[in-house]
């Protein structure tokens, strides 16, 4: 007996779809719905509410807790642990409570005969596709602790990458938030100081000395009204980036800043081709590589680009092809995919393609701080001399008119 099932989703190509299915149960659907490449978004039979369609209320654990899941159930499948021995480990020795409510209801599934791509297949939400593809080619191909030890491998490039980027912009940061600072304390406490002694010159005093004095008492009579009007645009740039066409302008606009866009584009290359390489090498059908890859790119015009690449293969032309004049396939790795498909080595060449975006990211990284860096300095230091010489520029034209 079936029933008719709505859903919401998104399509391979990144789309919103929605439509009717008849399916005998919401697991039977869900498992079309995925065939069919449609990230499912909301899933309900009949009139029943969508929470209640989903069943119960999964863990949602963080990318911290993902990697020391994937970390600590590799090794023990290393050491030749049955799964739901090394589960059982897991859920006693998980640091945390949502950890261990993840691993208990992820060893339930496993005792309940599922295999573990099933039983992760809840999760997907914090897991996301590649990490589901893996661990189903591993388990396919009968090399699940392979599986692993490559994802946790793949984390830990990751969480390395992001940390070694928080650390690069950390001191930026608080340079520019000391310098923004320095300035506003001169113009409500400093500047001020003067206004009684130049109140009497009037238009006697210097222009700029009259700029410094207007823009001093607009900030200590009108900060809150500043505020106000910097928080509604910031709240309309926040509303209008969080809509696809928003959010693709904004990632396109970074691609095109100089220097700033490079490192975007490596940092995205590297990890579009590692993810590429390593699902391939883990046995992950080109189709479901390429779709999974491109899910991983978190820059929407970078996306964009690479989605059409699933139909680009689908239609059996190569794979080089579709990247030649593609920001994904410059610095010769368009030329580097066209000789590994002749050569029959595309995987490890696509791993080896992502190693070296990830270093050049690096080495762009490392060049535009060496350029903020200096540039944060002498904008401080011109706009702290502009508003001292104004302010002795005025002291000066009273000595002259006295």
């Amino acid at each position: 007996m079936t029933e008719r099932i709505r859903y919401k989703g998104l399509d391979a190509q990144g789309q919103p779809c929605e439509g009717v299915l008849q399916a005998p149960t919401l697991e039977a659907a869900r498992l079309r719905l995925l065939g069919q490449g449609i990230r499912i978004v909301e899933l309900q039979a009949g009139d029943a509410p969508a929470d209640a369609a989903r069943g119960p209320r999964r863990a949602s654990i963080n990318a911290a807790d993902v990697l020391l899941f994937t970390r600590e159930l590799a090794q023990l499948k290393r050491a030749n642990l049955p799964l739901d021995k090394a589960l059982t480990i897991l859920r006693d020795l998980a640091p945390t409570e949502r950890l261990q409510r993840f691993v208990a209801d992820v060893a339930d599934g496993i005792r309940g005969g599922k295999t573990l791509h099933q039983a992760l297949q809840p999760h997907e939400s914090s897991l996301g596709h590649q990490y589901l593809a893996m661990i189903r080619a591993g388990e396919a191909s009968g090399n699940l602790q392979l599986a692993l030890t490559d994802l946790a491998a793949q984390l830990e490039a990751d969480a390395r990458q992001r940390g070694q980027l928080v650390t690069a912009l950390t001191y930026p940061a608080i340079l520019l938030g000391v310098s923004v600072l320095s300035v506003f304390l001169l113009l409500l406490f400093v500047v001020p100081q003067f206004r009684d002694l130049f109140d009497a010159m009037g238009d006697a005093l210097p222009l700029t000395t009259r700029w410094v004095l207007a823009f001093s008492d607009a900030v200590r009579l009108h900060w809150q009204v500043g505020l106000l009007l910097a928080l509604a645009v910031f709240l309309l740039l926040r509303q209008w980036h969080a809509r696809p066409s928003g959010r693709l302008a904004v990632d396109r606009l970074l691609l095109r800043l100089p220097v700033l866009g490079d490192v975007v584009a490596a940092l995205q290359s590297a990890v579009y081709f590692r993810t590429l390489g390593m699902l391939l090498q883990r046995g992950v059908p080109l189709l479901d590589a390429l779709r999974y890859a491109a899910e991983t790119l978190t820059n929407h015009a970078l996306a964009a680009e690479a989605r059409p690449l699933v139909e680009h293969a689908k239609a059996g032309r190569r794979l080089s092809d579709g990247f030649a004049g593609q920001r994904l396939g410059e610095r010769g790795a368009a030329a580097l995919i066209r000789v590994a498909e002749e050569t029959g080595q595309l995987a490890p060449t696509l791993t080896r393609l992502g190693e070296r975006f990830e270093e050049d990211s690096r080495r762009v990284l490392a060049r535009l701080l060496s350029m903020v860096e200096p540039l944060i300095i002498i904008a401080l230091g011109t706009i702290v001399a502009f508003i001292i010489i104004a302010i002795l520029g005025g002291v000066l034209s009273i000595n002259e008119t006295i």
